[in-house]
């Protein structure tokens, strides 16, 4: 124990001297070398003093470790003192902004932020005005630019903008977040430009390549928003999760499920052990068992999460290769000493605090918790069924309520809300996180050969698509559990918790476990239990696993078959538009993307069956960013047979690169203008009444996406859709004057109902049964005005009104008779 007593030494020196720090009696001009050299000589002196008095080796080791967490503090980049060689040297300020370009090579893939990409570089160079000659930096440097047509890993670029200090905020420290990662510069305003490709070491570029080509078959293998998550499970990238669905992961307690723990490494130890023991002795399976942890923890962008995890890992792995057992808490506790002797900023890391107080409660409490349910469960049930509940709840309920016991009041105090229906929702998901790690990972080792060596693929393509079919089904009841919890309206609570709370709270559970003394188990145990998990005896379990994997798909399967009816359903998106229509032999037709490319795959993958890829034809009704915007990556998830799109571009960027992606996939594309139908079978069709062969402009004379946007009509027997795209009033009333207007089933209301795009002639030329209308859920975009919701609801009734930020996600099904609707929030 005398190891954990020195890393709480190392961290009180380190969080003194950020204290001090805090105080302005602490910085990096002083102390001065020679007041270090005298603060440090009294515990030497103890320490020598100690040879003839015992008693004084322990304080005066503990002071020294102390005073050294502390000098460590000092040598961080919490708040160096920056020269003329650092790029946060020239930072401005409000005051004096200062505008220059820095020339950098971008250290990691950039963060994609949905349209967005976060881009990390180490400097190289900056020049204050063009006309100066460049001087070497040092540092690192963040910016933001549009996705498209994006940056990647080992680019050397020159980035022209406004360098300033990282800001603090009210409620966040955005500062201190960068400082931790060596970031004190962000460059706003960027404009970039890449000089060259591929700089930087080959060993990185090497592995990040892995890691896309990873993340790219997981794409391929599973719709959203499964594919989003098993990513971030299992590679630690979690830009591809909508935002909506982590909130109600956060709501709901189990966002830890998508975060790299020590679960992760704890099946790669066991894996690696299992197959290197076996083929060089278990002494010899050391060396390539921790050099896969090393290599995994690298892969998956090694946050504090997952280096205590993988130094805990390793630390293991050395005990079973001296022969030794290793206690849980030392090899915690010497995790947290290596990382924060690594970076002393590690100890604010909210993530690390979160991962290492997880573990430390499950090391101290899961073993008493699990003794004392055993012994009531087995004084209450049958000796027959007693084994297979406690294998159940000790895995799924007791663990988590251990895990809980310390890291309650450190949500509470960050986050500001805690989980009431957390215990629930663990007890219901975790059972099925196993199977996606385990099953997920041999999918993409399986897959990932055929993606890096084209010509493997007809072998094991088909071996990774079965193997994915675990985890999906795992992930897909953990979604809608998730979903389903978080609905309820006590879900989560609201809570407020200061640091003296905070540290009360932790005080009090100190003194309750001074009293019960509780036995510290072992950390080989959990890699026995891994192994064991993983040794093909269980024939049982997997052969019961197997049929249930068997039977859902089955269900499932059926579930989605065509049913024979149209159904037309307009996806309920944060910002822009975007329909899908299903006919009744099943085809599939999209319209428009809306903004966000994870919003519409998340909502195509709730749509559509988990087995089909393929989209007949997307159809885009005008080029602006609100409906390209989402259908960047679609050829990259999904198989595009035909795309029919408005005649006249219109210049962005996104547009540019979709224009980009269908030349490069060979995708067949065709122009619309009135007069032009598809035919989708049954006697099912597609019209476009709107543009005509010549672009429609503006009063300024100007063309604009809004005044060129396809206008369709989707009809079957008795019942049409009529879909406004984002037409005029002028446009509206020339289609209503002209009598390419019939009454209409169904009416989607073009710009989202802005007072500005209503037209009186066509509402009385349509006369609709039902009216539908995208009203975004951010205010900032919001457009329905209270007069069109009004004379619209006077024609269709309140029965027959739709608004998506309402009503949620909206389904029309047509027997070609009459059209049924469906509500996702009625």
């Amino acid at each position: 124990m005398t190891l954990v007593y020195l890393a709480v030494a190392w961290a009180v020196g380190i969080w003194l001297a950020r204290w001090l720090w805090s105080l302005e009696l602490f910085s990096c001009a002083a102390p001065t070398a020679w007041l270090w050299a005298g603060a440090l000589a009294a515990p030497l002196a103890g320490l020598i003093a100690a040879r003839r008095r015992p008693a004084w080796r322990l304080p005066a080791g503990l002071l020294l470790i102390c005073l050294l967490g502390a000098l460590r503090f000092q040598l961080s980049p919490f708040a160096p003192c920056f020269g003329p060689d650092d790029l946060a040297f020239h930072n401005g300020s409000a005051e004096r902004p200062v505008r220059a370009t820095v020339t950098g090579v971008v250290l990691r893939p950039p963060e994609d932020r949905d349209t967005r990409l976060r881009v990390l570089i180490a400097a190289e160079s900056i020049a204050l005005s063009q006309d100066e000659a460049p001087q070497a930096v040092r540092g690192r440097a963040l910016f933001t630019v549009d996705r498209y047509p994006g940056l990647r890993q080992g680019d050397r670029v020159t980035v022209r903008g406004t360098l300033e200090a990282p800001p603090v905020f009210e409620d966040f420290d955005y500062q201190e977040y960068l400082a931790r990662r060596g970031v004190h510069t962000l460059i706003q305003q960027p404009e970039a430009r890449v000089l060259s490709h591929d700089n930087g070491s080959p060993f990185w570029r090497a592995l990040y390549r892995v890691r896309a080509e990873a993340q790219a078959l997981i794409a391929r293998l599973l719709p959203e928003p499964e594919a989003g998550l098993l990513t971030g499970i299992l590679l630690g990238v979690e830009s591809g999760i909508d935002p909506a669905l982590y909130d109600q992961f956060n709501r709901t307690g189990v966002s830890h499920i998508i975060v790299i723990s020590g679960f992760n490494i704890t099946i790669i130890a066991g894996l690696m052990t299992a197959i290197f023991a076996r083929l060089l002795g278990p002494r010899r399976a050391f060396w390539p068992v921790a050099a896969s942890i090393v290599l995994y923890v690298l892969l998956v962008g090694a946050d504090a999460v997952v280096v205590r995890a993988g130094l805990m890992g390793i630390l293991v792995v050395w005990a079973t290769y001296l022969g030794r057992q290793s206690t849980a808490i030392v090899s915690l506790f010497a995790a947290g000493l290596a990382m924060t002797l690594a970076n002393p900023l590690t100890l604010w890391d909210v993530g690390f605090q979160l991962s290492f107080v997880a573990t430390l409660s499950l090391i101290l409490f899961a073993t008493p918790m699990t003794q004392h349910f055993e012994a009531a469960v087995r004084q209450r049930l049958p000796t027959g069924v007693a084994p297979t509940l406690l294998g159940f709840f000790n895995d799924a309920l007791i663990v988590t309520l251990a895990a809980t016991v310390l890291t309650l009041p450190l949500i509470a105090y960050y986050f500001g809300r805690i989980s009431i229906v957390s215990p629930l929702t663990n007890l219901l998901v975790l059972p099925v996180q196993p199977p996606v790690m385990i099953w997920g990972g041999l999918a993409v080792i399986a897959g990932l050969p055929s993606a890096l060596h084209p010509a493997l693929e007809a072998v094991l393509w088909p071996l990774a698509r079965a193997l994915a079919v675990v985890p999906w089904l795992a992930l897909r009841w953990t979604v809608l559990v998730v979903e389903r919890l978080a609905a309820l309206p006590f879900a989560s609570l609201e809570v407020q918790l200061n640091v003296v709370g905070l540290w009360g709270y932790f005080g009090l559970v100190g003194l309750l476990l001074l009293a019960g003394r509780p036995t510290l188990p072992l950390v080989g145990d959990r890699l026995r239990r891994a192994r064991s998990a993983l040794s093909l005896s269980r024939l049982t379990t997997l052969s019961a696993g197997l049929l249930l994997v068997t039977g859902s798909l089955l269900a499932l399967g059926l579930r989605s078959q065509p049913d024979g009816q149209l159904h037309v359903t307009f996806l309920d998106l944060e910002r822009g538009e975007a329909a899908l229509i299903v006919t009744p032999d099943g085809q599939q037709v999209l319209i428009d993307g809306g903004f966000s490319p994870t919003e519409l795959l998340g909502a195509l993958g709730r749509q559509m069956p988990f087995y089909d890829r393929t989209l007949e034809l997307v159809v885009l009704t005008h080029a602006g960013d609100e409906r390209v915007g989402g259908l960047v990556e679609l050829a990259q998830r999904f198989e595009i047979e035909q795309v029919l799109q408005a005649p006249f571009p219109y210049p962005s960027t996104a547009y540019e690169s979709w224009l980009r992606t269908l030349r490069a996939e060979g995708i067949p594309t065709a122009a619309a203008e009135t007069g032009s139908r598809v035919l989708l079978g049954h006697g099912i069709s597609l019209d476009v009444l709107h543009p005509g062969p010549d672009p429609t402009l503006d009063k300024e004379g100007e063309l604009r996406p809004e005044e060129n946007s396809l206008v369709l009509r989707l009809s079957w027997g008795d019942t049409s859709f009529l879909l406004l795209g984002d037409a005029s009033q002028e446009v509206q009333d020339r289609l209503a004057a002209s009598g390419l207007i019939q009454p209409a089933t169904v009416v989607k209301l073009p710009q989202g109902g802005r007072q500005a795009a209503f037209s009186q002639a066509l509402l009385d030329a349509a006369q609709p049964q039902q009216a539908v209308v995208f009203v975004q859920r951010d205010d900032r975009f919001r457009q329905l005005a209270a007069p069109v919701e009004a004379a619209w609801q006077g024609v269709v009734g309140e029965a027959g009104w739709h608004r998506t930020d309402l009503a949620g996600t909206v389904s029309f099904s047509s027997d070609g008779r009459a059209v049924t609707v469906q509500r996702a929030r009625p």
